[in-house]
């Protein structure tokens, strides 16, 4: 296992976030409303109005860090990959 590369985490991180805006939310019933690519990490209830936003949401941490650490690894291979083949059309 080779070093962490804080710069593809990074990346990652944020891809996921950005990705849980532009992939549609998962309705699992009329109030809920699931949120986040592979793993759903944020739950969202429709509430009525005056509650507080933050209190109709719900996190799932370990969904979110699974999520960063796949999105992680498939960048990762595929920056492999390009530089093996960058290396192979140099020769």
């Amino acid at each position: 296992m080779g070093k962490i590369s804080w710069k593809i985490l990074n990346s990652a991180f944020w891809i996921e976030i950005i990705l849980s805006y532009i992939l549609p939310f998962k309705v699992v019933n009329h109030f809920q409303y699931n949120i986040g690519w592979p793993i759903q990490f944020i739950s969202v209830y429709d509430s009525k109005l005056g509650v507080n936003p933050l209190m109709s949401m719900s996190l799932n941490p370990l969904g979110l860090l699974l999520n960063g650490i796949i999105i992680y690894m498939v960048i990762s291979v595929a920056v492999k990959a390009y530089n093996k083949l960058k290396y192979y059309e140099t020769k």
